[in-house]
């Protein structure tokens, strides 16, 4: 008789489209390789719904869940916190889940308590290093009685967790994000014609939400410093604000910096797009320069995996992906000078280009595979389960 999967259930306070999102999504593909069965529940539908239903993974919306794309306080954490542990709950006994996974510390305040009421364990994945409860005493030592293991994207964050909270060292696991290479596959540079951008020209792209800590900004100011000495240069700004207001009003300001630059004709804003792999293979260089810590930007992955020559912030994570002087070039945050600088080089220096993009796309394959993280998260399931 073949042995029943093990239900497990994941949860997510968005179902919007971003990087922890594609994570949570993979890893919910690398735990049914490993023999369980993924349950999803999220506040809303969206992108992570529908990508869950086409790989037939159920889904429970819980409207009482905090959406963290609307907001994301502490009274708005908590004043459900009780109704949603005990829906939770219900949803554990009902579906016979033996393990909650929280997609983050706050969907652990939930998840955690509807473990404890159904007597399971819960594994918290831990993707931010940015406003972490864990800075909070009281929060970390909630969520460190809300978890049994803490899963952390990268050495980086695993480390600011234990400053926060040296005593949650023995539960914390690092696993890299893994994404499977054949889903590139099939990706062709997009056609960036509509947008003004011709064969001759050389382009760089960004691609991330609009907020003032992905450094949108800093890519502007550099990039008006090397136009006029490089014509064929134009600059593709992809990401949207997921009708966030704080995001909408730093992407007007975007929009009205370039326009007193007078850039509007080298600049290109495409809003958000589903088509991001297409548009990655379409660059010439990726830049990627969050001015606050990032803690391994996905978007950085699927650039690597398509083999683009990289710039990126010296901070977070990021030199867990982007070596420098081998992969691509590192820079200060912040700095736009020094930015500028390292992108004229490669504008310059088609042959490194080529190098960074071939020890790119090496890394990757290397150090971020779906396999590798399908393997160390089954030794985790086992290893907290009962």
């Amino acid at each position: 008789m073949q042995k029943r999967a093990i239900p497990i259930l994941y949860i997510n306070q968005t179902a919007v489209h971003g990087g922890a999102e594609e994570v949570l999504l993979h890893t919910m593909r690398a735990a049914r390789q490993q023999g369980y069965t993924p349950l999803l529940v999220v506040p809303a539908e969206g992108w992570l719904t529908t990508q869950c239903r086409a790989a037939h993974i159920p889904c429970i919306l819980l409207p009482s869940l905090p959406n963290i794309v609307v907001s994301d306080t502490w009274q708005q954490q908590f004043k459900p916190w009780l109704l949603n542990g005990i829906a939770l709950a219900q949803i554990i006994r009902n579906y016979k889940v033996k393990l909650v996974h929280a997609n983050t510390p706050r969907a652990a305040y939930h998840g955690g308590l509807a473990a404890r009421i159904a007597r399971i364990p819960i594994v918290n994945h831990c993707h931010d290093m940015l406003t972490l409860p864990y800075s909070s005493p009281p929060k970390a030592r909630l969520l460190n009685a809300l978890s049994d293991a803490i899963i952390t994207v990268s050495d980086a964050v695993a480390t600011v967790v234990q400053q926060f909270a040296p005593y949650l060292a023995p539960k914390i696991t690092r696993i890299y994000n893994g994404l499977p290479p054949s889903q590139y596959d099939a990706v062709f540079p997009a056609d960036l014609r509509p947008f003004g951008i011709t064969d001759e020209c050389f382009v760089i792209g960004s691609v991330s939400a609009m907020a003032p800590l992905k450094g949108q900004d800093v890519l502007i100011e550099a990039f008006a410093l090397i136009h006029e000495r490089l014509p064929q240069l134009r600059l593709v700004i992809v990401g949207g604000a997921h009708g966030n207001q704080q995001q909408q009003g730093y992407e007007r300001q975007l929009w009205e910096r370039v326009a007193a630059l007078g850039l509007q004709e080298k600049i290109v804003f495409t809003g958000w797009r589903e088509d991001v792999w297409s548009l990655l293979g379409s660059f010439d260089v990726f830049a990627h320069v969050p001015t606050l810590a990032d803690s391994l930007p996905t978007v950085l992955l699927h650039a690597s995996a398509l083999g683009r020559p990289n710039v990126a912030s010296r901070i977070g994570g990021i030199p867990e992906i982007v070596v420098d002087g081998a992969t691509g070039w590192l820079v200060p945050p912040s700095d736009a000078p020094a930015l500028a600088d390292k992108l004229a080089q490669l504008v310059a220096q088609p042959e490194q280009r080529i190098a960074f993009g071939k020890a790119a796309q090496r890394r990757f394959l290397d150090t971020f595979s779906f396999e590798e993280m399908a393997r160390n998260l089954g030794q985790l399931y086992k290893r907290v389960l009962p």
